[in-house]
């Protein structure tokens, strides 16, 4: 049986084709894993960012970022994006506010993609929950990402025929063999919801006309929160995994789940809207 390297080798970063040229993006929890994937990926492609971490002690992240970004254009005839980052928890109430300042102080306003990353993972099932715990899940997973979509869409920030895209968790159709993640998942349930509410109610509004609306379904990647697992963990995710993946046998790559959100928030992906996409490799198929 092939390797999973064999199979697939992340490419070095390097600039793309400049279709997002001009644009500005907001991609929450840039700091690593996933989110730092997407937001490389979409600075590539000439798209400016906004990328938000959970704390000042993470900003360093960000700030590699903007340097790695710097040197990718450094020897490109494209001018490099702007990368711009800000400390805003999911689980504070000052978020959506601090993401619109900076909007406005650092990009006049103006958004053109949102990607909501930023989740809030705590572990706990029935018969271990607290009023805390419900409260920080419903905090960090739903209520920051409606305040802040809410927030964008008051102040006319979201530009006509925007894209948003929330990513979502495979755990929403499947039983994970580590138990307590009924209640993320049941967040993650509630932004897909959302998602095909959004998809309707921006889709035709007057000042975000033409705006898609879509969630990704994520599968077990190699982030350095899954690399940071028990390895017993570790090991059943992996074969969880690779019993069920459709193209492999591998676990997906933060650069995978890139790729497809690259996708989605690009002109071409204009008549996609009020979906869920699968970046999964197949372990759950949306029919």
């Amino acid at each position: 049986m092939a390797s999973a390297k064999a199979l697939y080798t992340p490419e070095a970063p390097h600039v793309l084709e400049q279709d997002l040229a001009g644009k500005v993006a907001i991609v929450t929890g840039a700091s690593r894993g996933i989110g730092r994937a997407i937001a490389l990926h979409l600075a590539s492609r000439g798209a400016s960012i906004l990328g938000t971490c959970s704390s000042p002690e993470s900003m360093h992240h960000i700030d590699t970022l903007s340097r790695t970004v710097s040197n990718l254009y450094a020897s490109s005839a494209y001018q490099a994006p702007k990368v711009i980052g800000i400390a805003a928890n999911v689980l504070s109430l000052d978020t959506p506010k601090l993401i619109v300042e900076a909007m406005e102080k650092d990009f006049g306003g103006k958004l053109d993609i949102l990607v909501n990353n930023a989740a809030h993972l705590e572990g706990g099932g029935i018969g271990q929950l607290e009023v805390e715990h419900v409260q920080r899940c419903l905090m960090g997973n739903v209520q920051t990402l409606v305040m802040t979509m809410e927030l964008l869409f008051r102040k006319e920030i979201f530009q006509l025929n925007s894209r948003i895209l929330n990513i979502s968790s495979e755990a929403t159709r499947t039983r994970f063999p580590n138990v307590g993640m009924d209640l993320y998942a049941a967040t993650k349930s509630a932004m897909e919801s959302l998602t095909r509410s959004w998809a309707d109610a921006l889709g035709s509004h007057p000042t975000t006309a033409g705006t898609t609306v879509n969630a990704l379904l994520v599968g077990v990647t190699g982030t350095a929160a899954h690399n940071d697992l028990p390895p017993d963990m570790k090991k059943i995710m992996r074969d969880m995994t690779f019993s069920k993946v459709s193209i492999g046998p591998r676990i997906g790559e933060p650069e995978d789940i890139a790729d497809i959100a690259g996708l989605l928030v690009s002109e071409r992906a204009r008549w996609i809207t009020g979906s869920v996409v699968c970046a999964n490799g197949g372990t759950v198929k949306v029919l």
